[in-house]
């Protein structure tokens, strides 16, 4: 039986959202040729600290990112679910949700280094595609890291259009650019009152404002 079109994920804490979220996943998903993808904030973080503003503002900011970009759309079921919740529950959520889709999940490098550290992260790939938005040149770091090695020769794949022929269980390595800035200094950029306007679009800028988020 042929799939239906993958779906993309794009989760995280987006506390704020920025283009260093943004920028990257958009060029991933053309080179994927992906057309839709779900941005997914967290409730509450379980692998880092907590988020500076409330699950509800965040999730108000990811809509007003969907608003500018129409390739994402926003997906409130963690935050609506109300408590902690691990990547693979978020994941079984959307496959009973999108069955005959194949599920693709997009992450950083930086998440691909820790992937072996993840909940059950094996069951993870037994459900999804994960889509790395990485430069190429920061592949030399996969090499220094040797459970990355094996975990790429186990599920690496070169072809795009395998996200769209398989159900799950596939790494591919998107070569994109980075971004270099991140939410925790856009954070204390806003804190000082310095300028963000080149990193944060205007209209989650005049939510933050708004708001009053990220005051000192």
């Amino acid at each position: 039986m042929a799939l239906s079109a993958p779906i993309g994920i794009f989760g995280g804490t987006f506390d704020p959202p920025h283009i260093g979220h943004i920028n990257p996943v958009i060029e991933a998903a053309k080179l994927t040729k992906l057309t839709r993808i779900a941005a997914l904030p967290c409730y509450v973080p379980t692998h880092k600290q907590a988020a500076s503003a409330s699950s509800q503002d965040r999730l108000n900011m990811v809509r007003r990112v969907c608003e500018l970009y129409p390739l994402f759309y926003p997906d409130s079921r963690d935050i609506d679910r109300g408590v902690p919740t691990f990547t693979l529950d978020s994941l079984q959520s959307f496959k009973t949700e999108f069955t005959g889709h194949p599920l693709c999940f997009f992450i950083g490098s930086d998440s691909l280094l820790t992937l072996t550290t993840w909940h059950q992260w094996r069951d993870i790939l037994d459900l999804c595609h994960l889509v790395v938005c990485t430069r190429s040149a920061n592949h030399a770091q996969y090499q220094s890291c040797p459970i990355t090695v094996d975990v790429l020769q186990e599920y690496q794949t070169p072809d795009w259009q395998t996200l769209h022929t398989q159900s799950a269980g596939s790494i591919y390595l998107a070569d994109t650019q980075q971004v270099d800035i991140s939410s925790t200094e856009l954070r204390q950029r806003l804190q000082n009152k310095q300028s963000c306007n080149e990193y944060i679009p205007k209209s989650v800028l005049d939510y933050i404002d708004t708001h009053k988020l990220y005051q000192p």
